[in-house]
């Protein structure tokens, strides 16, 4: 059984009990978005690694990674995993271009700090002070991820990129209060050129290489030629669908407005938000940034080497259900590719398991057969016992000695006869007392076996039976394959090894 096998068994084995959780409907703000990513093939250390799964969540609350986990709705075993990471959206890879495009027109932005003493008419605080405020209150640095971009445009009876002042879009830390200049730089602006700042700001974004983009209008969302600007702005708002381009709008009335020149922006942005003070202006701007920051980063690994449990990598769909504390998000179809298993790469962790079981194999087989000889045991063939006559050994005289000791008593006779070797299949009856083997005389049984000693072992007759012993031999007997300690019994039929002969017994009693 494999180690994935292994381990998808112990996942299928644990209950999985299905209880009724709270589901974020469609239209309840909570969006999830998810995609695959393969490791880098670069890294040795990781190219071999199970794909993760990202996951980027908005707008749902901002938890611990810990109250986030993914389940595999689709798969037969229950499948569950927590993040590996989360992040937070500054710290993802989703880059923002911010345009703003502001009313410069002198009767708005204010004119109370002019100094010229030939100035005549009415002075008016206006909005720059609150809106340089309110760019240096948002700390448009942390606003979105490394390499976000940001320009501040403005519009009078002129068009001009304050920032930065050369045009296009720079540094989105670049975007502060103090770049918009003095109020003294906005005198004798006038007109509503609305329609052509959004113009260059859309311009802007457009070119910007940027993963999301956002436009935000400030100002009193007029426009010089009203009729032309409605048109104008209907297109543009098409554009900014088709462009995935957010618009936001903050209006905010100036002490001088013409109440008789009616607002178009609408035409754009159908619910522009409307503040009743400058200093009002900062929140709003805070309060919009703060929708694009209404995301966060999950990492799920593909399999979880901790628990053995992980997803099916078979390049098929599955519905991914993402849980949020104790919501659960509606399904969502991923498919899981590339095809991957947990036995990818070199099985490191089954050799290791391999080679001590087998060290394991050693040391027991050591403790169990270490008296054994280095020499083989030979096999017994199992082939069949021929008795035949036996002549008498020399001037040796076989005594029939019976069971009660006496010789009138029924005999009690055995022989042993050789299995294989020069004189297999001889018939050789045991003297009564004692009959020597060996491979020299004076041995009463002679055999030509290199194995075995001069004198290897003796049988001994008496009336309670026969007796095989070990004469002192190098490679020991063994009966019935297992080798004797000094002495061992032997009862008919018995099987014995001398050296490489094998020997059978029979008697008759």
């Amino acid at each position: 059984m494999t180690k994935h096998i292994a381990r998808w068994l112990l996942a299928s084995a644990v209950t999985w009990f299905a209880t009724a959780s709270p589901v974020y409907a469609e239209g309840s703000g909570v969006e999830v978005q998810m995609q695959v990513k393969t490791p880098d093939k670069s890294n040795q250390r990781t190219k071999d690694d199970a794909p993760s799964i990202e996951v980027t969540v908005i707008g749902a609350p901002n938890l611990p990674a810990e109250k986030f986990s993914l389940r595999d709705d689709s798969s037969k075993v229950a499948i569950e995993v927590k993040p590996s990471q989360k992040r937070g959206y500054a710290e993802g890879n989703e880059t923002l271009g911010v345009a703003i495009v502001m009313n410069g027109s002198s009767l708005w932005i204010g004119n109370d700090d002019y100094t010229d003493k030939d100035f005549e008419g009415v002075r008016t605080q206006g909005a720059l002070k609150a809106l340089e405020a309110a760019l240096d209150k948002q700390n448009f640095k942390d606003a979105g991820p490394a390499g976000s971009l940001g320009t501040v445009i403005t519009y009078a009876d002129r068009v001009v990129a304050r920032i930065p002042t050369n045009g296009g879009m720079g540094p989105l830390a670049n975007i502060t209060g103090g770049a918009l200049g003095s109020q003294a730089d906005y005198k004798d602006t006038q007109g509503l050129e609305l329609v052509k700042g959004i113009e260059l700001a859309m311009a802007e974004l457009h070119k910007a290489q940027t993963a999301r983009k956002v436009l935000i209008v400030v100002g009193e969302g007029k426009d010089t030629n009203p009729e032309a600007a409605k048109s104008a702005l209907a297109n543009f708002r098409k554009q900014a669908v088709s462009e995935g381009i957010q618009t936001f709008a903050i209006l905010f009335k100036s002490a001088l407005e013409l109440e008789d020149s009616p607002v178009v922006i609408n035409s754009m942005i159908p619910a522009p938000s409307t503040v009743n003070s400058a200093e009002s202006i900062a929140p709003a701007i805070a309060s919009i940034l703060a929708r694009m920051a209404d995301r966060q980063y999950l990492t799920f690994p593909g399999f979880d080497a901790k628990t053995g449990t992980g997803f099916v990598w078979d390049a098929k769909p599955h519905n991914l259900v993402l849980k949020i504390d104790k919501d659960e998000t509606e399904p969502t179809q991923l498919t899981l590719a590339p095809i991957w298993s947990v036995n990818k790469g070199f099985p490191w962790l089954i050799l290791v398991i391999v080679v001590v079981g087998f060290v394991l194999l050693i040391v027991i087989g050591i403790k169990v057969f270490g008296t054994k000889p280095a020499a083989p045991i030979p096999q017994v063939l199992a082939q069949p016992v021929v008795v035949a006559e036996q002549k008498p050994m020399g001037p040796a005289k076989t005594v029939m000695i019976g069971v009660g000791g006496d010789e009138g008593g029924f005999p009690v006779v055995g022989w042993i006869v050789p299995l294989n070797g020069a004189q297999a299949f001889q018939t050789f009856k045991l003297r009564s007392g004692g009959t020597k083997i060996g491979t020299a005389p004076p041995c009463d049984v002679v055999v030509n076996d290199g194995f075995m000693s001069t004198e290897h072992c003796q049988i001994t007759a008496s009336p309670q039976g026969f007796v095989l012993v070990d004469g002192g031999s190098t490679n020991g007997c063994y009966v019935n394959d297992r080798k004797i300690q000094g002495k061992q019994e032997l009862v008919d039929n018995d099987m014995f090894t001398l050296g490489k002969t094998n020997f059978k017994f029979k008697s008759i009693n």
